[in-house]
């Protein structure tokens, strides 16, 4: 078996794939860890508090070609995200979620070796680790071997939207390994550095770290007790971060940048009375917003990509409070998340991500083909593989957000009318029904792919 391409880095396993479902292979190295994690009660805690993805042990590992070694099941996750398409609120609670586990590990006479962001995912606004192997057990007197790479996965990003941008996480892209404290400090404003956690964390390790060439080979020893200590100062340091407040374009759009409430109330109407007879379990929400659209669909998986940061940090904090099995990304159409890490494999990209039943694009087409100059062929191709249901909207050229899209630019959009939509769709999809919402000029249309 062959492990999955962001599954090679663990000696102690790798995450593969047999007939579309996922196991896990544990190497017979890891087993008196595994016994630890077992015996002491920490692997039932953190499934009981939804803390750690649960898995089910396989029994004939010989069916799957090995001799020894154990084989899991773990319970699949919907969607994988990454951490550079998180929101400041994902960013937190992922922080959160990785000092818990660690401040429960301990107790239990473990230590938690990995501080990825890339071992948590999200389901139902929760945060959840999915790396049972990232347990270790503990000997008196080692430091956490994890602390630096929790200083520059999780506090580096924190500390660039609390500074800097809601937005600033993005640069996780550049930096997937962790954004190196040498930089970070570099680009924090100066008044950072006199905040005393950001010196202990920050710049105390940065510099520290040019000094290593020094002391290598030298071990510095912690107690039980200064890494408790440790532990607790970086969860109430993280706690007492907030993010930057940035006004954005879009983060009141449908309060008092868009058509009226009879637009978005005639529309909600029309979106409802689409999707009733549909039969999918799955959707995507393309340009969502603030979501409201993705929270018509109680019992449905969604998937509500944005832009703006605003807007998916509101609906982040919404779905956590109603548990909804929704999962809001920050996500730029017109530059979405590549295909990074080694060979390029290691992350897929969000296009190669992004399957669900139904897709729905509201008010996104003219950005799309005004606002970034794509034709209406090219959209059509990169929504096709998306999902078998599209619910589109077209927003006509005499529109005024159009107008405002064009304002001091030359009108070089022939081919943008409705009748090249329809034609352009025509080629690729079969159209099940349209109607006009309200008296906007903009219409709805629910095609399905042939």
């Amino acid at each position: 078996m062959q492990p999955l391409p962001a599954s090679f880095r663990d000696n102690d396993g790798f995450v593969f794939s047999k007939e579309g479902k996922i196991f896990r292979y544990v190497h017979p190295r890891y087993e008196a860890h595994y016994q630890h994690l077992q015996r002491s009660g920490l692997l039932q805690e953190l499934w009981d508090n939804h803390l750690l993805i649960p898995h089910t042990e396989q029994e004939a590992i010989s069916e799957f070609g090995f001799r020894e070694g154990r084989i899991w099941q773990p319970e699949k996750i919907p969607f994988i995200s990454y951490p550079y398409e998180w929101s400041f609120g994902m960013w937190k609670d992922a922080a959160l979620l990785t000092l818990n586990i660690a401040q429960r590990a301990l107790k239990k006479g473990m230590v938690l070796k990995d501080a990825s962001p890339f071992n948590v995912q999200f389901r139902n606004g929760q945060a959840v680790f999915i790396d049972t192997l990232s347990f270790e057990n503990y000997a008196e007197g080692n430091p956490w071997i994890a602390y630096r790479q929790f200083c520059e996965c999780f506090l580096a990003p924190l500390l660039l939207m609390r500074y800097g941008h809601p937005d600033a996480g993005r640069i996780f892209t550049i930096y997937p390994n962790g954004i190196p404290l040498g930089i970070l400090k570099n680009i924090l404003p100066p008044r950072a550095r006199w905040n005393l956690n950001n010196y202990l964390h920050i710049y105390l390790q940065a510099s520290l770290s040019s000094s290593s060439i020094k002391t290598a080979g030298k071990q510095a020893r912690l107690s039980r007790g200064k890494l408790v200590v440790l532990l607790d100062g970086l969860v109430g340091y993280v706690k007492g971060m907030s993010v930057k407040q940035e006004k954005t374009t879009w983060d009141d759009y449908y309060r008092s940048t868009i058509l009226g409430e009879t637009y978005l109330q005639a529309k909600t109407q029309l979106v409802r009375s689409f999707t009733e007879g549909l039969s999918f379990d799955s959707v995507i929400d393309l340009g969502a917003n603030n979501g409201h659209f993705s929270l018509l669909f109680p019992g449905k998986r969604v998937v509500a990509l944005d832009a703006d940061p605003n807007c998916i940090e509101a609906l982040y904090q919404q779905i956590k409070q109603s548990k909804s099995d929704i999962l809001p990304l920050v996500i730029d159409l017109a530059a979405p998340s590549p295909a990074i890490g080694w060979n390029n494999r290691e992350r897929d990209s969000i296009s190669d991500r992004l399957r669900a039943d139904l897709v729905m694009a509201l008010a996104l087409i003219h950005h799309l083909a005004i606002g970034l100059n794509l034709p209406l062929s090219m959209i059509a191709e990169w929504l096709l593989p998306m999902g078998p249901y599209l619910l589109i909207e077209f927003v006509p050229k005499e529109d005024e957000k159009v107008q405002g899209l064009l304002r001091n630019r030359e009108d070089i959009f022939d081919g943008y009318d409705l009748a090249d939509f329809r034609k352009v769709f025509a080629e690729r999809y079969s159209l099940l029904r349209e109607e006009p919402i309200g008296n906007t000029g903009r219409i709805l249309f629910l095609f399905k792919r042939n």
